[in-house]
């Protein structure tokens, strides 16, 4: 049996038993199931009906920019998984939300195409790292531009408007035969103050 290959982009919190933390559901896309047209349309549908509910738990001065800023991680990290998944696998893409203290957690996992690894790696690192988000925003969109010229889709802006609403992003990369399981972590803070 080939060793499992992991790497951890960012600071990543392992998802533990649902009893670990204070709420948590799960939503459950299965990717063959669906037409892909009609998975990238839901993706707005499912990350509302999250943030209309999520938003209900938390302190009421806070429930507006919770459900905004939940809408935002959801539809980007949905996106990204139909996007980037691999529709000849039966794969699902699983949302766990999680709250735990002052936090709320979001993981999606799906499985990706190994050889588009290296440029989620890369891109990753880079948003990490940049201490000026929006700096970073002007410049993706200058990116975005050219690569739609050139016929490419992959611009990471999404990440970017993400990080830009105080969220911190980690990733968990898994190697299996085939094909990589994606986990990627969104920290959305609740004793943020609302601006």
């Amino acid at each position: 049996m080939a060793e499992e290959k992991v790497v951890v982009i960012g600071d990543f919190i392992e998802p533990k038993a649902t009893e670990d933390f204070d709420l948590s559901s799960t939503l459950r896309l299965r990717a063959r199931s669906i037409n892909l047209e009609k998975l990238w349309a839901s993706k707005d549908r499912s990350a509302e009906f999250m943030g209309d509910i999520w938003s209900l738990f938390v302190d009421s001065e806070k429930e507006e920019r919770i459900k905004t800023v939940l809408h935002s991680v959801c539809v980007e990290l949905i996106e990204n998984s139909v996007k980037y998944g691999r529709q000849e696998y039966d794969y699902l893409i699983v949302v766990d939300l999680c709250l735990k203290n002052d936090e709320l957690l979001v993981y999606v996992v799906n499985k990706s195409d190994p050889c588009l690894l290296s440029e989620l790696e890369t891109a990753a690192r880079l948003i990490l790292d940049t201490k000026d988000n929006r700096k970073l925003f002007k410049q993706k969109m200058k990116e975005a531009k050219t690569a739609k010229k050139q016929g490419k889709k992959r611009s990471q802006l999404g990440f970017v408007r993400i990080m830009m609403q105080d969220v911190r992003l980690a990733w968990q990369i898994r190697m299996e035969s085939e094909v990589a399981v994606v986990t990627t972590l969104a920290r959305i803070s609740l004793t943020k103050k609302d601006a």
